[in-house]
């Protein structure tokens, strides 16, 4: 087993595909199983296609439709409008996944990629622990 540290910053609200970077820590070994884990309340990790750019678009604009930001409901707001909406979704979305390994790396669907999802605004710097076995 072996355990590697990924930063990724964000550039406001949406998906970052991580999928080549995982990768990259992937092939130099000869793990088989890959976990990824996001250290962070307001961001999540999300197995979606990658075929289609409106996909990502169509994915936040549920969100905001369901989960607003500003809910004159929400008790929390610490740091913004953004702040509560952004633990919620990552609670929907998760935390972290476990992916088989087949031939050096993610064995993931033709149309599939890993992506980092960022719910909240403005930049953010995300740590990601990736253990492989």
């Amino acid at each position: 087993m072996s355990q590697h540290e990924l930063i990724v910053t964000t550039n406001g609200r949406g998906a970052v595909d991580i999928t080549t970077q995982i990768n990259e820590i992937i092939n130099a070994t000869k793990a088989q199983l890959c976990h990824v884990f996001v250290a962070h309340t307001s961001a999540s990790l999300m197995i979606t296609g990658n075929e289609d750019a409106n996909l990502l678009l169509d994915i936040e604009d549920y969100f905001q439709q369901y989960i607003p930001d500003a809910n004159p409901d929400y008790r929390h707001c610490n740091e913004g409008d953004f702040d509560m909406s952004g633990h919620i979704r990552s609670i929907f979305t998760g935390e972290q996944k476990t992916i088989p390994i087949v031939q050096g790396s993610l064995a993931l669907g033709k149309f599939q990629g890993l992506y980092l999802y960022e719910h909240r605004t403005g930049n953010n710097i995300r740590k990601l622990i990736i253990s492989l076995i």
